[in-house]
C-alpha cells in the first residue's frame, strides 16, 4: 500500500465565518500524509489571521503554508501559482476556503481507491449546503470531458504529473488573461483530457460545498459571467 502525499489546494477570499471548519476537516483526518497551501486572495475580514492562529495553535507549521496577495490574483491564477508548491507524485486535491471534507477518513478512502485503481483523477459526490443536491456523477471513458455534461465536480483530485505539460493558453480566456471565476473547469478539464479515462468517481459524500440554493443566486453578473466563461472554454476545447 502506498501511503500517497495528498495536496490541498486552497484559494480564500474573506472567509472568516468558514475558514476553521475547512481547515479542521484536514487536520483531523485520520490519514497524515497530507499539506496544505492556500492563498488569501487580498481578505478584508479576519481569515488570515484565523489561519495564522490555527497554525500556531497546532503546530502545523510544516504542514500548512500560506500566502497573502498583495495584489488581486482570482481563482485561476492562485490554483496555477499554488501547484508550484508541489511535487509530480503529489495527489492535488481542490479545497475552497469556504468548503470542508465530510468524512475524517475521507484520505484513508482516497488512498484506498488510487491505489486499488492505479487512477489518475478521481472525483467524489457532495451536499450543496446541508441538502441532496449533487450534480457529480460518472463520467464515461470515451467522454470528452469538455462536450460531455459536468459532472467532475467536488472533491476534485488528480496527480500532479497530469497538468506539468498542459499548455498555459488552456488556462486563458478570449481577452488573455486567465479565467477568473471558472477555476473547477479550467484546471479540470485539462487534466481530464489528459487522463484519457483513466479516472473514477467515487459515490460517497466526501465533500461540503456551501452555496445559497436560491432563485437569485445564479441570475447575479457575477454568475452570468461566469456561465460565459464556461461556456467560452468548452467551445474552445483543449488546447495542445
Amino acid at each position: 500500500m502506498i501511503n500517497n502525499k495528498f495536496v490541498f489546494v486552497m484559494p480564500c477570499f474573506n472567509a472568516e465565518d468558514t475558514i476553521t471548519q475547512s481547515l479542521l476537516s484536514v487536520i483531523g483526518q485520520s490519514y497524515g500524509n497530507w499539506k496544505i497551501i492556500i492563498r488569501d486572495d487580498m481578505s478584508s475580514d479576519k481569515t488570515r489571521l484565523i489561519i495564522d492562529n490555527i497554525v500556531k495553535v497546532f503546530g502545523l507549521q510544516e504542514k500548512i503554508f500560506v500566502k497573502t496577495n498583495k495584489v488581486k490574483m482570482w481563482e485561476v491564477a492562485n490554483i496555477l501559482d499554488m501547484l508550484k508548491e508541489s511535487e509530480d507524485n503529489d495527489i492535488i486535491c481542490r479545497l475552497d476556503g469556504d468548503d470542508w471534507l465530510t468524512d475524517l477518513d475521507g484520505l484513508v478512502i482516497l488512498n484506498a481507491k488510487y491505489n486499488e485503481l492505479n487512477v489518475d483523477a478521481l472525483w467524489t459526490s457532495h451536499r450543496w449546503s446541508f441538502t441532496d443536491q449533487n450534480i457529480s456523477a460518472m463520467l464515461p471513458r470515451n467522454a470528452d470531458p469538455y462536450t460531455h455534461p459536468w459532472v467532475s465536480s467536488h472533491l476534485k483530485t488528480f496527480r500532479k504529473s497530469l497538468i506539468n505539460n498542459v499548455s498555459d493558453d488552456n488556462f486563458r480566456g478570449s481577452d488573455g488573461e486567465y479565467f477568473k471565476r471558472i477555476g473547477d473547469q479550467a484546471i479540470y478539464l485539462p487534466v481530464l483530457h489528459n487522463s484519457k479515462g483513466n479516472w473514477h468517481f467515487e459515490p460517497r459524500v466526501m465533500y461540503h460545498y456551501t452555496i445559497k440554493m436560491e432563485k437569485e443566486t445564479f441570475q447575479t453578473e457575477d454568475a452570468k459571467f461566469q456561465k460565459a466563461e464556461g461556456e467560452y472554454l468548452r467551445k474552445r476545447g483543449y488546447l495542445s
